[in-house]
């Protein structure tokens, strides 16, 4: 008979275990797994660019404790590099303190989203201005939640821009991996 309530007892807590234990996993779920490829829409209303005209300008806007960010926060600090030594000029915007930026995106110059931004689609993306001051490029770095020179929008913007090109890629619907903003 004692075989028997003990079997019932210990059956019984590993029941009361799993319920737990599952329930854990969907509190979590529910709490801090989203999915953030969301359908967004990008305008890009013309505005004055960061610095004064005479080179291509990038704002970077960022978040920097969205998921969606640290799956381009290395792809995002190797191409500011490597077009900063071609002369293109990087700011960031988003949010406004440095805290969870990279070295990079920490020593950019601040730029404040314009008003005329005020419904900007979220983070991370960017805008890009071509050596005249004109907007030539809003949208995110890339479809996915990881980008890279290979998957990477903006890497061919940039080149057609620094070969004397036009781009207008000023208004887009897209689905991509971005976070709301909070400044």
């Amino acid at each position: 008979m004692l075989g028997w309530q003990r079997n019932t007892l210990v059956a019984l807590l590993l029941l009361v275990w799993a319920g737990g234990i599952a329930w854990a996993f969907w509190w979590f779920e529910a709490q801090y797994l989203r999915n953030f490829d969301r359908q967004a829409f990008f305008q890009g209303i013309e505005v004055e660019p960061p610095f004064a005209t005479g080179q291509i300008q990038v704002l970077h806007v960022w978040q920097a404790n969205c998921p969606c960010s640290a799956g381009h926060e290395a792809y995002v600090e190797e191409m500011t590099q490597r077009f900063s030594a071609q002369g293109v000029r990087f700011a960031r915007s988003g949010q406004t303190t440095t805290d969870g930026l990279g070295v990079v995106l920490k020593n950019l110059p601040y730029w404040p989203i314009p008003e005329a931004w005020g419904h900007w689609p979220g983070a991370p993306s960017i805008a890009i201005w071509d050596a005249d001051g004109v907007l030539s490029y809003v949208g995110p770095y890339s479809d996915g939640a990881h980008c890279s020179s290979d998957t990477s929008f903006v890497e061919p913007v940039l080149q057609r821009l620094l070969a004397g090109g036009s781009v207008s890629i000023t208004r887009q619907d897209t689905v991509s991996c971005l976070c709301e903003l909070r400044e």
